[in-house]
């Protein structure tokens, strides 16, 4: 396996930073490209061990950052007015048409992590995939949360956030567990997080309306000690893709995957390996064709 980074446009024009990995023997013509999506403020370097693991199992596979974010990030984010819609309806199509503009013969395949997978349902250009993988990706609402994670998240959102923003210009990543995030990104995430239908509920996303065409089989994995994911989180969120000709729901736990503890961010840590990585990459690859792992 071997990685290269590379520079991705935007729909925009906005450069985006990426990572390409490739099997040390070429790629049939066949095995698809499959791009990783991170979720909100997390490194594309993140994803990079389980980009690896895909790679030594044949497919090429890119890893980016959204813009203003890790290798994307351009100069200071005081004053920026990137927002997290522009996440997924500037960078995400953008990712997309590259994809299918140098690997247009190869089957594009997705991995959405939280996030990254709802960003493709607001994609004018969702069509493009033709499998994807969702990893915790949920619906915000911080009532579908578990208890008391959800009291911590309803205080940082609704109370303390906009405080901090309008503070420091921006929303600090030891805050939210992540990076550095643009102030209006965060403040339109938190608008999303305090209302039940979470972006389904804001009148102004006109891009909404793109969920029913992607048309993808779509596994959705959730994580049975993820207080973010629960099954109302993730079950509201699976349903929105109306398009799908085949959805299903992978509910895993920490015993089924022989560790300790998964939470939100652990279904890409290596020590998943060979409990939840190889019937992922088994679905994802087309190895397994059924309606998930």
């Amino acid at each position: 396996m071997t990685s290269r980074e590379l520079t991705v446009p935007a729909e925009d024009g906005y450069p985006l930073a990426g990572t390409l990995y490739e099997p040390a023997a070429a790629a049939a013509a066949t095995a698809p490209l499959v791009v990783i999506a991170p979720g909100a403020a997390i490194l594309r370097r993140f994803y990079g061990r389980f980009a690896t693991y895909l790679a030594e199992h044949g497919a090429t596979v890119l890893t980016f950052d959204y813009r203003a974010v890790g290798g994307s990030r351009r100069g200071r984010l005081e004053g920026s007015g990137v927002r997290m819609r522009d996440w997924c309806i500037l960078d995400v199509p953008g990712v997309l048409t590259w994809v299918a503009r140098f690997y247009g013969n190869r089957p594009i395949h997705w991995v959405g992590h939280s996030m990254g997978g709802f960003a493709t349902g607001l994609a004018h250009n969702n069509r493009l995939i033709v499998r994807q993988l969702n990893v915790a990706t949920l619906n915000g609402y911080w009532g579908r949360m578990a208890v008391p994670e959800r009291y911590r998240v309803l205080l940082m959102m609704g109370g303390m956030g906009p405080i901090v923003v309008r503070a420091c210009g921006y929303m600090p990543g030891r805050m939210i567990g992540g990076e550095d995030m643009p102030g209006p990104a965060f403040l339109e995430w938190r608008q999303w997080c305090m209302t039940p239908d979470f972006l389904f509920g804001d009148s102004t996303l006109v891009e909404r309306a793109n969920f029913p065409k992607l048309t993808a089989p779509l596994c959705c994995v959730q994580i049975a000690d993820d207080p973010w994911g629960t099954e109302a989180a993730v079950g509201h969120m699976t349903a929105q893709y109306t398009g799908s000709r085949d959805r299903t729901i992978w509910r895993v736990t920490p015993t089924e995957a022989g560790v300790a503890k998964i939470g939100h961010f652990g279904f890409f840590r290596p020590e998943v390996r060979e409990t939840l990585w190889r019937p992922a990459a088994d679905w994802l690859l087309g190895a397994s064709e059924g309606g998930r792992p």
